[in-house]
Order: C-alpha cells, then structure tokens, then sequence
C-alpha cells in the first residue's frame, strides 16, 4: 500500500494505491534529458522588466514559452529558479519557503538593477510567491500583478493528511500520466513530492492567511476551467478579502486549460491576453 499524488504539476488528488513503484537512486531521473533546461533565465528588453516564477517541484521551465513571448514584446524577463529546484528531489526537503521567496527576492532585487518598474507573474506556488512579494513592496516598483492558477485552496482535503503521511512515506510518485505529460510538454519537474516539502507549502499558505494583505494595484487573475488541483471558489473568496477596490481585479478563465497554464491549450490566448494588461 503506498500513498500516491497524482495529476500534473499540482499538489492534491491523495490517492491509496497499491504500486510497485520505489523512489528512485540520486543517479536516475526520469526527465534527465530535459534537466539542462531547468534553469533561470534572463533577456533583456526595455525598462519595464517581467519577473516569473515557476510552481512546486516544478522549474522555469514553465515560465520560458510566456518568457520568451514576452521579450520580443520588448519587456525585460527573468525568469526564477526557486531554492531547493532544479537539480534533485531528495535536495527539497532542505529548503523551507522562506528560502523559496528569498529566491523571488533576489529575482527582484536582479530585476531592480535593469529596470524601472516590475510585474511579477508567477504560476501556482510561484502565484502565492508573487502576492507576497508586492505585499511587501512599494507600488512604485510593482505598478501590476498577475497571478496564474494561483492555490490559495487545494480541491483535496486529504492535504491535511501530510504530516501524518510524511512519517511512513517521505517522497509521494506523481504517476506515469505526470511523466508523460512532462516529456510532451518540455517540462523539467521532480516526479516526486517530498512529503516534508508539502509541509512547507501548507505552512506558507497558513502564513499568508495571516497577513493582512490588502493589494491595490490592477491585477490579473487567470485559472484553466479544467484544472483539478485548485479551488476556483476560493479564488473568488480572496478577491474580497486580500484586494482593494482600487485592484481592478480581471478574471481570466481559460475553457481548455488544466494547471500548467502557459503550456495548455489555451496559453496563445493567455499571453495575449497577459500583453494587453502589461501595457
């Protein structure tokens, strides 16, 4: 009996599963071949700079196809590589979400030297990373922000299960249809979970119900209508609880799309989308 995540690149769907599935050695990647890609990235374009941040597990890879696009609209791009990412999934655990939004904070002070104002747009876990940081910045700086599938609730409540989960199983296998999906897609991410690095994220999560985040600057908000990982009315819940009036919040759904948004079908639209609400 062995405990299971399953899906993409998300967090939830619990499942008790009888596999034979065993964590891998350090000396074997199933996405090897894709592991050169995961990496921070950065292009230079104009004064107005672009700061994206990838999701849980995950790598900018995520974030190079709306990079890219971006930066032949003439913005400036850098592109995150959070701590603890990119390299092994046993190195995970070592890092706690403090280091992950220190990672965003040195992609921002990186961005500060080249540009005069900011617009962070992060992806699920790297969605939440952003928030937090124009929360703690000034509006000068950061004029918008735009969150992608962001999790401020996960659809599964056998979330909560993690830490007691965490002591019989340390690394959770995403599944053969992730792997799949991964490899179609260019994806570099971990195909485990460490099960201590989920703590990290509910705890980060817990974090940010604590503040008193009240954000009022435009802000666009877009989440795939076939994403099963997070909760869209919890969404709709925060937009009246951490945004101001003045944020002007523009709801973005996206008919084909699951949670990797910038990789689904609908993503022409969203980086169309995503270059109107820039100018």
């Amino acid at each position: 009996m062995v405990l299971r995540f399953s899906n993409q690149d998300g967090f939830i769907d619990l499942l008790l599963l009888t596999t034979n599935k065993k964590v891998t050695t350090l000396d074997f990647d199933e996405l090897e071949s894709l592991k050169h890609l995961a990496k921070s990235f950065y292009f230079e374009g104009g004064e107005l700079g672009v700061l994206l941040v990838h999701g849980f597990t995950a790598s900018p890879t995520e974030t190079l196809p709306l990079g890219k696009y971006l930066n032949k609209k003439g913005y400036t791009v850098y592109g995150v590589l959070l701590a603890g990412h990119g390299t092994n999934y046993q190195d995970l655990p070592n890092f706690s979400w403090q280091d992950w939004y220190k990672s965003v904070e040195n992609g921002f002070d990186y961005l500060k030297d080249h540009c005069k104002t900011i617009i962070p747009i992060g992806i699920s876990l790297g969605a939440l990373l952003c928030l937090y940081l124009t929360h703690n910045s000034s509006n000068t700086i950061i004029p918008k922000l735009c969150l992608l599938a962001p999790p401020f609730a996960l659809k599964s409540k056998l979330i909560r299960l993690i830490p007691i989960l965490g002591v019989f199983r340390k690394f959770l296998y995403k599944g053969e249809e992730s792997l799949q999906y991964f490899k179609e897609h260019n994806l570099y991410s971990y195909m485990y979970r460490p099960t201590a690095s989920v703590v990290q994220l509910t705890r980060f999560l817990k974090h940010l119900r604590e503040q008193k985040i009240c954000i009022n600057i435009p802000t666009l908000i877009a989440y795939g209508s076939l994403d099963n990982m997070i909760s869209i009315p919890a969404i709709m819940k925060v937009k009246t609880q951490m945004f101001a009036s003045e944020a002007k919040i523009r709801m973005l759904e996206l008919p084909k799309s699951g949670h990797i948004l910038t990789v689904e079908p609908d993503s022409k639209e969203l980086f169309h989308r995503i270059e109107k609400f820039l100018e």
